[in-house]
């Protein structure tokens, strides 16, 4: 069954289903997304980590910088994890322990990925639990006139004050008094040829039916939003300034409208923007492949404003209601997704490694523990790894393993002896 999303317009009467609510803003073309599943997820992780090493050249802030750079050990080890497929598709991953990160939301490829992967599966968490309430969801967004003129921090605090008079106001609260009402409130940016845009997506949770309200809170809003817009030297319109649009009961009716309102609110790290509009990592992207001064200033700007700003935003008590841990941006971006340890990278290994990680990342991933020293060993990399020499032989039974005589050479090795040998590698390495 496919939900219809209606849209209420805060100057007339609703006029029931809009055509438009079945387009997403920035929707990436189907072209985009040909090849296999992995041919993907392998572009996108090393379209990530290219950029995070190339932004560490550029970056106004240090902690972005470091990220996924430099080892939290004081030894400056990093440990190669891989963690085999548990889920339907039985996809692995594998990944780096030890390492700083910056939990930089807009600012960082990485952690921006793993930071918005986590808040949309709690959107989708709390679309079905609100569901399984028999609630409703609205889609509300929220827009200011802008122009070339004007710089983003201004922008920023126009808009959050804005967003402050509308919740703080008497008829938003006893709206949420009557109805129950809690949200979740997300910010996007583009940058076109009017300059910064910002807008507020926030997706209105409700515990009924509100459809025969809704006219009327639309209007409510709007009113308190433009008010709130005037007061800091902004100003909307109203065919443009504010637009909601409601998806009716249970999850399986809201169907693919799920993952676009989970996709909208939680910004779309890499989404494209539209009519000629670019996101910020779009910018970041266009200021790596070409260094123009405009793109660089750009990107500059977007560091500062955006700093500290938060992705999103729930209405107090609406995660512990729903039954979700309050966690921040940091603390996700700093967990060790576990797994089966592979090999302990020593510093010098890797300085080499850093310039192509995702490469190693890659070949764990797909070919498990033994690809990913196997990867190491083909380089010449010293890494730590004790194993016991009977399961080394058991490996050894199978068919044509890759690299077999380099790890036969290995097992027959005592620990001490594969260490001492590395270390007359590498004082060698080094006096020559």
């Amino acid at each position: 069954m496919t939900a219809a999303l209606t849209r209420v317009d805060a100057g007339v009467p609703a006029l029931g289903t809009d055509a438009k609510s079945a387009a997403t803003a920035g929707q990436v073309p189907v072209g985009d997304w040909a090849g296999s599943f992995w041919e993907r997820q392998d572009r996108a992780l090393r379209e990530k980590y290219r950029a995070r090493r190339e932004l560490a050249r550029i970056t106004t802030l240090r902690r972005v910088a470091r990220c996924g750079r430099s080892s939290m050990n004081d030894g400056g080890d990093v440990v190669l994890r891989y963690s085999p497929g548990t889920g339907e598709d039985g996809s692995a991953s594998a990944g780096f322990g030890g390492l700083v990160t910056c939990g930089s939301l807009w600012a960082c490829p990485v952690c921006s990925a793993k930071i918005s992967a986590r808040r949309a599966r709690e959107l989708e968490h709390l679309i079905t639990w609100n569901a399984a309430r028999g609630g409703t969801v609205a889609l509300l967004s929220l827009t200011m006139r802008h122009h070339s003129g004007h710089r983003l921090r201004d922008l920023r605090r126009g808009l959050s004050a804005a967003w402050r008079h509308v919740t703080s106001s008497r008829g938003w609260k006893r709206w949420k008094s009557v109805l129950g009402m809690d949200y979740v409130r997300g910010i996007e940016a583009t940058h076109g040829a009017n300059g910064w845009h910002l807008h507020i997506h926030a997706l209105l949770i409700f515990p009924g039916d509100v459809t025969e309200e809704m006219h009327a809170l639309t209007a409510e809003i709007w009113t308190r939003w433009s008010t709130g817009l005037r007061r800091k030297g902004f100003d909307a319109t109203i065919a443009h300034g504010v637009d909601v649009r409601v998806g009716t009961g249970a999850l399986e009716q809201l169907g693919r409208y799920i993952s676009k309102l989970a996709f909208e609110t939680s910004g779309g790290r890499w989404k494209l923007g539209k009519n000629g509009s670019r996101t910020p990592f779009q910018i970041l992207a266009d200021a790596l492949d070409r260094a123009r001064d405009r793109d660089l200033a750009l990107w500059a700007e977007w560091e500062q404003a955006s700093h500290g700003m938060q992705q999103l935003v729930w209405s107090n008590g609406l995660k512990a209601a729903c039954q979700l841990d309050e966690i921040d941006d940091e603390t996700i971006a700093e967990e060790d997704d576990g797994g089966e340890f592979v090999a302990q990278l020593p510093r010098r290994t890797w300085e080499k490694v850093y310039p192509v990680a995702e490469d190693l990342i890659i070949a764990t991933r797909t070919g498990g523990p033994e690809a990913g020293r196997a990867w190491l060993d083909a380089r010449g990399l010293a890494y730590d790894h004790e194993r016991d020499t009977s399961e080394r032989a058991v490996l050894l039974d199978e068919p044509d393993p890759p690299f077999a005589w380099l790890r036969a050479a290995l097992a027959a090795e005592d620990p001490e002896q594969r260490r001492e040998r590395r270390r007359r590698y590498y004082r060698t390495a080094q006096t020559n």
